[in-house]
């Protein structure tokens, strides 16, 4: 017990990386704890759109896929994106939830944050490689 809680389990977000799934249950395994991922193969665009009803407010913050543009799509909410991440799923089979690295995402406010969400005031758009593909 850890600060005088029991800890019996770790939740992680994976929904089709093997890697990050095996790593976290073997961590679980060696520290006698169960891994807990609710997320695991679920349908992609099922699950965005869950997400987005369920009053997650996540932007894409890191793009990195053909049909994804810095300048067009960082910034932009995951509602926002949903019909061109759906469009970009059916013309070349991307992950619509970025499982396959399409993007990264960083939730702004969400029903578990309680009476704050994050502001983002100023930001600089960073080109790793000015390569479409």
């Amino acid at each position: 017990a850890k600060n005088g809680y029991k800890i019996e389990g770790v939740s992680s977000g994976a929904i089709l990386s093997t890697y990050q799934k095996n790593r976290v249950e073997n961590i679980c395994k060696r520290l006698n704890m169960v891994s807990l991922a609710y997320l695991w193969a679920r349908n992609q665009p099922e699950l965005l759109n869950d997400m987005i009803v369920s009053g997650i407010n996540a932007i894409l913050i890191k793009v990195a896929c053909y049909g994804l543009v810095p300048e067009k799509h960082l910034g932009k909410t995951i509602a926002e994106m949903r019909p061109h991440l759906i469009q970009l799923e059916k013309e070349f089979g991307a992950n619509v939830c970025g499982e396959g690295g399409e993007y990264e995402s960083l939730t702004l406010d969400c029903p578990l944050f309680k009476k704050k969400r994050i502001i983002i005031d100023e930001y600089d758009i960073k080109i790793h490689s000015n390569d479409a593909y």
